[in-house]
């Protein structure tokens, strides 16, 4: 069922458009444009853009609630496929209240369906604070710090507002939270609305798995094979379930191969301080080696650990997903 609003003729002097120029004052576009199923609101400045292929997403479709401590959904909607993540910072005058119904009567035209929305407290926590935090926690950060999207939802912030929506063909769903702030990097009218967008597009993750003859293959021309699919916890050296296979795959590389003897070479991006990154890709790397011994019985002397920390970037670190692509395990033949 859809949910239906009451909502004056005064919410909408502007209308949303396709192609809102970027006509915030101190503020330009950010490379990467707008999803074409959610346009922006009119004159509006894109300030992050960062899409992947193929990524999760947990979409909260109830309000934010206490659980051991930390801030989950009441209800939400586990998600997988094609990601686009987008931040506006809206024209100053321009209430929360204002750019949402315009957001809302923009999806309602386009066939969305909207699976919850919430106001202030009911968003969860003090003037939805809670929801907040679930949205943009800091692990979730746009671009850096001092950079325009990093701090949009640090200073002053009030009239939060979420939106979960899904399309009539169940196929895309968009998440969408917006707040009134105050931006200190602005030179003037600093107050303003900035509107943070998930869409997810559900689809088919394309197989980029590197098996273990693949390995053994680019070690043989190359001596190294970098890995895509070795998953961490979060500034932190915890494996992931997500990466069972890829160390499956490695256990079976040297189990085929038993006179390889190899470095595994941890990488991070650049964000963060120097002796921290270089520990945290050690450990990294320490923790597959862990895990290739006591899970797959690999010999310990034919692995040695290493971590470079930022040192050998294959991407650019300017970018969300050139930092992402930083953040990787190496196997080295010795």
């Amino acid at each position: 069922m859809r949910s239906r609003h009451r909502v004056s003729a005064a919410g909408f002097v502007l209308a949303v458009c396709l192609l809102g120029s970027a006509g915030a004052q101190d503020c330009t576009d950010v490379e990467g444009g707008d999803h074409p199923r959610v346009p922006r609101y009119a004159d509006a400045c894109l300030i992050a853009h960062v899409a992947r292929a193929f990524d999760g997403l947990q979409l909260p479709t109830g309000p934010a609630v206490q659980r051991d401590g930390s801030w989950a959904a009441e209800r939400s909607e586990t998600l997988e496929g094609r990601s686009t993540r987008l931040m506006y910072l809206i024209p100053p005058g321009r209430s929360a209240l204002e750019v949402f119904r315009n957001y809302e009567r923009s999806l309602t035209e386009r066939g969305f369906e909207f699976l919850f929305s919430c106001a202030e407290d009911a968003c969860g926590g003090r003037g939805g604070s809670g929801m907040g935090r679930l949205i943009y926690p800091s692990h979730r950060q746009m671009g850096r710090a001092g950079e325009h999207a990093y701090s949009a939802f640090m200073h002053g912030v009030s009239d939060r507002r979420y939106l979960a929506a899904r399309s009539d063909d169940g196929k895309v769903f968009v998440g969408l939270f917006l707040a009134e702030a105050n931006h200190a990097f602005l030179r003037q009218d600093k107050r303003r609305v900035a509107v943070h967008l998930d869409v997810i597009e559900l689809e088919a993750m394309e197989e980029r798995m590197v098996d273990a003859a693949a390995m053994a293959a680019s070690i043989g021309e190359t001596g190294s094979v970098r890995l895509e699919n070795v998953y961490f916890e979060f500034a932190a050296a915890t494996l992931t379930a997500e990466s069972d296979a890829a160390i499956a795959e490695m256990a079976r590389l040297l189990g085929d191969n038993p006179d390889l003897e190899i470095y595994i070479v941890g990488h991070t991006d650049s964000v963060g301080a120097y002796e921290t990154n270089l520990d945290l890709s050690r450990r990294r790397a320490e923790a597959v080696v862990q895990a290739l011994v006591s899970r797959h019985g690999i010999e310990p002397a034919r692995l040695v650990p290493a971590g470079v920390g930022p040192l050998a970037p294959v991407a650019s670190n300017a970018t969300e997903a050139g930092r992402a692509e930083n953040r990787r395990v190496e196997l080295v033949a010795r």
